[in-house]
C-alpha cells in the first residue's frame, strides 16, 4: 500500500466550497477574514430566497444559536464557560461566519480560520477527508486561534450527502498544561512553554469522540483533567446541537435554501457595514495606548494605530507599535484584528450579523516583527492582555471617526481593558486537584463613558461583553479560600463630563488548606490603558497588594471590628499584622499560606469630556453614593458644598470652576515652546527595555528562542 496521500482533484471541488489559497503562516491567516467570492451557483441560491425569508429565518437561526449556547453552557464546568466567555457559530460550507451567539466577539474573527484551514488543506486529502459525523478540534493560534486556552470544537453539517455548513463551539479553559497553572503562563518565553497546542485535528467520527484522542488531551492537562474531559464534551455537545438544528432546517426547506440563507447573511453584513462606514468622515485618525507589563516584569509597550478611512473602506496601520519580545505578551495579526472586533461588533456594528462579512471593509497593515506580528515560535499565551494596546486605540480612532455622524450614539471612551484576574492551583479542601482563575474582578470592569451618559459600573469583561460575574460564594465552596470583600471600587472610573463606570476590588485569603499556589494578571499599575475621550480622564491606577503572615483568623475569631473593607484600608490602615507588599498587579506564581491576604483590583472605564462641564448635581450624587471621594469632588470636579448637609453652593462652585479654567490658561504655551520641551522628554530607560528605540519603537535587540 502506498504511503503517499491521495488527493481529490481541485477542479472536482464545487466553487461554493473552495477557499482562497494563501501561504499559511501566523502572519497571513488574517487574509482569510475576507469573505470568499460569491460564485454564480451561490448567487442563484441567494436570489432564490423569497421576500421575507431572510428576515424570518435569520431570526430562526438566532434562536437556534441561542439554544445551542444554552446547551453548551449547561454542559460544561469551567467557570469562564458558565460566565459567558464563549461562542457558538454557524459557517458557510467554505468557512465564512454567517452568524453567532457570542459572549465574546473575539471568536467571530478567529473561529472561521480553522474551518477554512481544514477545507483548504484536508477536504481534498483522502487520508483525512471531511465526512458526515466528523468532529474537529483545535486550540492553536498559528492556525487562527487567539491563545491555547481558547479551545474550539467544530463539525461539518451534511444533508442528503452534501456539505452545506459548519458549526462550532468555543470557550476559554483556564488550564493548558503550561509551565505555570492557569493556561496563560507569565514566565513563558517561547511556544514550548505554553502547554497543549492542537492544530486542527479530527477527534471524532460518526458523531462520537474518539477515546484515545480524548485521553491524549486529558494527559496534557494533569492539573485539572476532569475539566478538560467534561468541557471537551461540552464543546462538542454545543456544536452538535447546532448541527442537528441546521439539518432539520435543511430537511424542511432544502439544501439550497440553507446555503443561500447563510451566504445572504455574510453578504448583507458586508453591504450594511459598508453603507454605514460610507457616511463617516473620510480622513486619517491616530491613536495610541500603552501597556505597562510584559508579564514577568514591568515594561512599557506601545500600540500605535493610524486608521485611514476612504469612502467605505478603512485601512488599519499599526506601524510604530513596539517590537516583539521574549515573553508571552505577543500576538499575530489575526489576533489583533479579533481584538478590534470586540469594539466593532459591540458598538458601531452592534445591530449587524456577527459575521466576518462585517469586517470585509478593513485592511490590516501590521509590521512583521512587531509585538502584534511576532515570529511563529513566539509565546502568545498572553496575547489577550497584551491586545489592550489594540482595543483602546481602535475605540479612540473610530469614535473620532463617527463623532459627527448619525452614529454618534455608538461611540464611547475605552472600557477598563485590564483583564484583572487571580490564578490559583493546588489541592482543594475537597482533596481534588484544581487549576482555575477568579472571574470576579475579571468580569466586573467599568464601561467607558458615552457621549450622553456615564459608563456602567462593573459592566463586565471588555473581552466578552456578555460575560457575567460568577457567583463569588461558588468559589469559596469549590476552592480553598475565603473572600474578605468584593464591591465597587471608589474613584476607579475615569472622570469627565460623563464618568467612566467603576471597576471592583476583592481580597481573598487561602483557607481550609495550608498552602495555595497563586499568581495574578493585570496592568494599569503605572499607566492606565483605559484613557479618556475628548478630554475625559483615564481610569485610576491599579496596584497589587499582598499581605503575608497575617493574624486574619485570630482577628476574625475575636470579632475585631477593624478588618479592612477595601484596598485603601488594607494599604493605609494596616490593621492586619504581617508583611505588606505593594507591587505591580501582574504577579508571578508564588505560594500563599493560610491567612495571607491577596488584593486584586479591576479597572474603571475612561471618562468622556471636560470634568468642569459635569453637572454639579451628578457630582454630589456620586459623592453621596460612595462612587467618588470628597477630594475628587473638590479638586477634580471643582464643586463646593456644605460639609454637613452636602447641599451644593452654586456660587462658590461657579467661582471655583472659573478659577480652574484660568489656571489652565496660565499653564498653556505656544506650540513651538511646548514641542521643544516635550520632544526632549523620555521615560526612564528601565521602562524602555522592551519598547524599542525611543520614540520610534524600532527593534534594537535580536530575540533568540531555544
Amino acid at each position: 500500500m502506498s504511503l503517499d496521500h491521495a488527493f481529490i482533484d481541485e477542479s472536482e471541488i464545487p466553487e461554493y466550497m473552495r477557499v482562497t489559497p494563501i501561504e499559511i503562516s501566523p502572519a497571513t491567516m488574517v487574509q482569510w477574514l475576507k469573505p470568499e467570492p460569491v460564485g454564480e451557483t451561490e448567487r442563484s441560491w441567494v436570489d432564490g430566497l423569497e421576500p421575507g425569508d431572510y428576515e424570518i429565518y435569520d431570526e430562526k437561526l438566532k434562536n437556534i444559536l441561542d439554544e445551542a449556547r444554552e446547551i453548551f453552557t449547561r454542559s460544561g464546568v469551567t467557570n469562564l464557560l458558565t460566565a459567558g466567555d464563549l461562542i457558538v457559530a454557524i459557517y458557510t460550507a467554505n468557512g465564512d461566519l454567517a452568524n453567532a451567539s457570542a459572549g465574546t466577539y473575539l471568536h467571530c474573527v478567529t473561529g472561521c480560520l480553522p474551518v477554512k484551514y481544514v477545507m483548504h488543506k484536508y477536504y481534498s486529502d483522502s487520508s483525512v477527508r471531511v465526512e458526515a459525523g466528523d468532529i474537529f478540534y483545535t486550540n492553536e493560534a498559528r492556525y487562527g486561534g487567539i491563545h491555547n486556552p481558547d479551545q474550539m470544537a467544530f463539525m461539518p453539517v451534511f444533508h442528503e450527502g452534501v456539505l452545506i455548513a459548519w458549526t462550532a463551539a468555543l470557550a476559554h479553559q483556564p488550564e493548558t498544561g503550561a509551565v505555570e497553572p492557569g493556561g496563560m503562563p507569565i514566565l513563558a518565553r517561547s511556544r514550548s512553554d505554553e502547554g497543549m497546542k492542537l492544530t486542527p485535528i479530527k477527534i471524532g467520527q460518526d458523531y462520537r469522540i474518539k477515546r484515545d484522542l480524548l485521553d491524549m488531551m486529558v494527559n496534557f492537562i494533569d492539573r485539572s483533567p476532569r475539566m478538560q474531559e467534561i468541557d471537551t464534551r461540552a464543546r462538542v455537545t454545543g456544536a452538535d446541537r447546532l448541527r442537528v438544528r441546521v439539518q432539520e432546517l435543511a430537511a424542511a426547506k432544502g439544501n439550497d435554501f440553507v446555503r443561500g440563507l447563510l451566504r445572504k447573511l455574510v453578504v448583507e453584513a458586508e453591504e450594511s457595514a459598508r453603507r454605514r462606514v460610507s457616511r463617516w468622515n473620510d480622513g486619517t485618525y491616530r491613536a495610541v495606548a500603552f501597556a505597562d507589563t510584559i508579564g514577568r516584569e514591568p515594561a512599557l509597550v506601545r500600540g500605535m494605530l493610524t486608521a485611514t478611512k476612504t469612502h467605505d473602506k478603512i485601512h488599519m496601520d499599526f506601524s510604530g507599535t513596539s517590537p516583539e519580545n521574549d515573553s508571552s505578551y505577543n500576538a499575530y495579526p489575526h489576533i489583533a484584528a479579533a481584538h478590534a472586533a470586540i469594539f466593532l461588533f459591540a458598538y458601531p456594528f452592534n445591530d449587524l450579523p456577527a459575521s466576518n462579512g462585517t469586517l470585509a471593509l478593513f485592511d490590516w497593515d501590521i509590521p512583521e516583527g512587531s509585538v502584534l506580528n511576532a515570529s511563529p515560535n513566539a509565546a502568545i499565551s498572553n496575547s489577550p492582555p497584551l491586545c489592550c494596546i489594540v482595543m483602546t486605540p481602535v475605540t479612540l480612532a473610530l469614535s473620532k471617526m463617527m463623532f459627527d455622524s448619525e452614529d454618534r450614539d455608538k461611540i464611547g471612551a475605552p472600557n477598563g481593558n485590564m483583564g484583572s484576574e487571580i490564578v490559583f492551583s493546588g489541592t482543594s479542601q475537597h482533596e481534588m486537584p484544581y487549576a482555575d482563575l477568579d472571574g470576579c474582578t475579571l468580569n466586573t470592569e467599568g464601561q467607558g463613558a458615552r457621549p450622553d451618559m456615564d459608563g456602567v459600573n462593573a459592566y463586565g469583561f471588555p473581552w466578552a461583553h456578555a460575560g457575567r460575574a460568577p457567583d463569588a460564594e461558588f468559589y469559596e465552596d469549590e476552592y480553598p479560600f475565603l473572600r474578605l470583600f468584593y464591591h465597587l471600587r471608589r474613584d476607579s472610573g475615569g472622570f469627565g463630563k460623563w464618568q467612566g463606570g467603576l471597576g471592583t476590588e476583592t481580597a481573598i485569603a487561602p483557607h481550609h488548606v495550608p498552602t495555595m499556589f497563586w499568581s495574578s494578571i493585570g496592568k494599569s499599575t503605572h499607566i492606565s490603558v483605559a484613557v479618556g475621550l475628548f478630554g475625559g480622564y483615564p481610569s485610576s491606577a491599579s496596584p497589587g497588594i499582598w499581605v503575608s503572615g497575617t493574624d486574619l483568623w485570630e482577628k476574625m475569631n475575636r470579632g475585631d471590628e477593624d478588618l479592612p473593607e477595601d484596598a485603601v484600608s488594607v494599604a493605609a490602615d494596616r490593621a492586619l499584622q504581617g508583611e505588606y507588599l505593594l507591587e505591580h498587579l501582574t504577579r508571578l506564581t508564588r505560594i500563599g499560606y493560610s491567612g495571607d491576604l491577596i488584593v486584586q483590583l479591576a479597572a474603571g472605564g475612561g471618562g468622556y469630556g471636560d470634568v468642569l462641564e459635569r453637572d454639579p448635581g451628578l457630582v454630589l450624587d456620586d459623592l453621596k453614593n460612595g462612587q467618588i471621594s470628597s477630594w475628587t469632588a473638590k479638586e477634580v470636579y471643582q464643586i463646593r458644598y456644605e460639609e454637613d448637609t452636602r447641599i451644593l453652593d452654586e456660587t462658590a462652585t461657579e467661582h471655583a470652576r472659573d478659577s480652574a479654567r484660568q489656571t489652565r490658561l496660565k499653564r498653556g504655551k505656544p506650540w513651538d515652546e511646548f514641542i521643544s520641551e516635550w520632544s526632549k522628554l523620555s521615560p526612564n530607560p528601565e521602562a524602555l527595555k522592551y519598547f524599542g528605540s525611543w520614540p520610534e519603537g524600532v527593534a534594537e535587540t535580536p530575540i533568540v528562542r531555544i
